[in-house]
């Protein structure tokens, strides 16, 4: 039976059990089953069970409930969000799949800067400028950071030096440190963590600290955690001390909490902290040493604290969380990225981790990002315990077996094989920013793909690979299981053995994926060709008179990163700032419609509907509460509104119709 004839009820129940990127093609099949991307309960059904947890399908909770409470009108605008936002969430990732924005803008020239959860904060000056990228904001806020350190520092009020550090921009609230030196003074640097509120006005921390070692903060609407490294221990590894604040309440949650365990202090790459729904997480791919050792088995250090008012109550997961062993090889620790994510479909947290590996003792490195679930029994009360318990049981349970470890296998479906470095020749140098989007089985880097030495001829481009499962037809039938060897088998014929399970391991996980390699974007430019459209595009990526130094950082929307600075660029050490968005909802006021239309090779997704001028060219991102100036809660001496610089720039092209 066709599915056209189906009824409404049996379709959807069919719809039910198909994945997103199915739904999608059968969507873009046929022009009488368009109305999978557009009818209102269906598009609740699909967002709702395919992809809950995603930010589209968040964003469309919020505004159905402001719609309840509302009057009818409202109401309908609510439901007929889930359609919106479902096709918002197609288009995203389709679009960092086939590695195609859909904005590239430069939007600012900075000192200092930070992107976090859409927002952009930057120095220039004695000015602090804060954008919101991902809502399009059309005005900045500005602070006067004289004016507002002078608020709660006393001794600022007088002439000194000073250095300003952003670290973190979460729910309204910037964190930065503020570092001041008088020369009439021999004490030394004076050292404060400043958190405020730039929209309602409000200065919620202003703490002197005794360190800025490596400090970081997170925070939510009620609470902040902020934490610094000591000095480093015997075996060259740093202690973190962690402190909680009531934003709330303004006062401080108990005694700082001190992680006896030695564990990473390069944040992004050995350890990651971040705040997920009512605990504050943080993850390492570090132990101490004498447990790495053991077996040359690796596990992750993770724990979480609980939001609470009542001080530090610290958790560990359920079971140790495995990472790798003697069979992955050596590992290029340079190329090793560390972060935290919550899965879209089941909201399960998930730790992801991009390394550089000789794998199964191969001649050339390979680039794999594995995935790796992070579980908490929280069905039980588990007994308060130290830090380190885990640590302390490993190593017991070691010394108690007489034979090498049996390595442990892996879930195919959340190891992805990227570059390998005999066919793929990409220095460190050359790729400043690397990332992946486990949604869309893709990773992205930022690299300069100029053959010259000379960082004047930088020319900065966006590459990546994605992945697809393949057809059922084309599944090889094979099995990663081999015979066990004998009970008296030794320690190198079971290593042996391991390498070959991890050689039938990485060949069953190239069966299951049909991969895409080499995605570039934008095209290469031909000398030969003059394409005045081409060559706007490049001069938007690498914004003349700023290159070397580039530094990026990114999200699951969208890319930023700065070049310029250094050496021989631009007057005055300032940095360009690049803003690259995969949301097609994202535009920015003055951002030109790309000139070379879609046969320029800057084609936006590879499979559009029928429809497809109904299909793209959405824009309808809620207004910036940064937007209008009757948005600022209340008038402050240390604040302003003013019109986005990005606006007087004017370099930036959006690629919709």
């Amino acid at each position: 039976m066709s599915l056209l004839s189906l009824p409404y009820e049996l379709l959807a129940y069919v719809v039910g059990h198909l994945h997103l990127a199915d739904i999608r093609s059968l969507a873009f099949s046929c022009r009488r089953l368009e109305f999978l991307l557009y009818e209102a309960n269906m598009t609740k059904l699909v967002l709702e069970s395919k992809a809950p947890y995603s930010p589209e399908a968040c964003e469309a909770r919020e505004s159905a409930e402001e719609g309840k409470a509302g009057d009818a009108a409202k109401d309908g605008q609510g439901e007929e969000s889930h359609a919106t936002a479902l096709r918002r969430l197609i288009q995203r990732r389709d679009a960092i799949a086939s590695v195609s924005p859909y904005l590239v803008a430069t939007v600012a020239f900075a000192e200092e800067w930070l992107f976090e959860n859409g927002v952009l904060c930057y120095t220039r000056g004695l000015q602090m400028r804060i954008l919101d990228l991902h809502r399009a904001a059309h005005d900045e806020i500005v602070v006067n950071v004289r004016d507002l350190v002078s608020q709660k520092i006393q001794d600022s009020r007088v002439r000194h030096k000073y250095k300003l550090t952003l670290l973190h921009y979460s729910h309204r609230f910037v964190s930065c440190s503020y570092t001041l030196r008088r020369d009439d003074c021999s004490d030394g640097s004076q050292h404060w963590l400043l958190v405020f509120n730039p929209v309602d006005g409000e200065i919620a921390i202003a703490r002197q600290l005794g360190s800025v070692s490596k400090l970081f903060v997170r925070n939510n609407a009620k609470f902040l955690y902020y934490g610094t490294a000591s000095e480093p221990t015997c075996d060259g590894s740093g202690r973190w001390v962690i402190n909680g604040f009531d934003l709330v309440t303004h006062k401080l949650l108990g005694q700082p909490l001190e992680i006896p365990t030695p564990i990473g202090t390069d944040i992004g790459s050995t350890i990651c902290f971040d705040i997920f729904d009512d605990y504050m997480y943080c993850l390492s791919n570090q132990r101490s040493l004498h447990v790495e050792d053991l077996d040359f088995l690796s596990y992750y250090t993770c724990f979480r604290i609980p939001l609470a008012r009542d001080g530090f109550d610290v958790e560990e997961p359920a079971e140790a969380l495995w990472r790798r062993d003697r069979t992955d090889g050596p590992l290029d620790d340079r190329w090793t990225f560390l972060r935290m994510f919550k899965d879209e479909t089941t909201g399960q947290l998930m730790a992801v981790e991009a390394r550089k590996e000789w794998l199964s003792g191969r001649i050339s490195a390979r680039r794999a990002y594995y995935t790796t679930a992070i579980k908490f029994d929280d069905s039980v009360d588990r007994e308060k315990r130290p830090l380190g318990y885990t640590d302390r049981q490993i190593c017991a349970a070691k010394r108690e077996r007489t034979g090498p470890a049996k390595p442990q296998t892996r879930d195919p479906h959340l190891v992805h094989l990227g570059d390998d470095s005999a066919t793929v020749s990409l220095t460190l140098s050359k790729c400043p920013l690397r990332a992946y989007y486990p949604a869309c089985q893709t990773f992205i880097d930022l690299i300069d793909d100029s053959s010259s030495f000379d960082p004047a001829h930088q020319q900065l481009r966006i590459r990546g690979g994605t992945r697809r499962p393949r057809a059922p037809a084309e599944l090889a039938p094979r099995t990663m299981e081999t015979p066990p060897p004998p009970a008296s088998a030794s320690a190198a014929a079971a290593q042996e053995e391991g390498l070959d399970n991890h050689n039938t391991f990485l060949q069953q996980v190239e069966d299951l994926y049909r991969t895409e390699a080499d995605l570039f974007w934008p095209p290469k430019q031909d000398p030969a060709v003059n394409d005045p459209a081409l060559a706007g595009l490049y001069a938007t990526l690498n914004p003349p008179g700023y290159f070397g130094n580039p530094q990026g950082t990114w999200d699951d929307r969208s890319l930023v990163y700065a070049t310029g600075g250094g050496a021989g660029g631009a007057v005055g050490g300032l940095r360009a700032l690049v803003f690259v968005s995969w949301d097609p909802n994202i535009r920015l006021k003055d951002a030109r419609p790309y000139p070379g239309g879609a046969t320029s090779g800057l084609e936006i997704a590879r499979h559009r509907p029928p429809n497809a001028s109904r299909y793209f060219g959405e824009n309808l991102a809620p207004k910036t509460p940064l937007d209008g100036k009757d948005k600022l809660e209340r008038p402050v001496s240390w604040r302003t509104l003013e019109p986005a610089r990005y606006r007087k720039i004017s370099r930036g092209y959006h690629f919709t119709p």
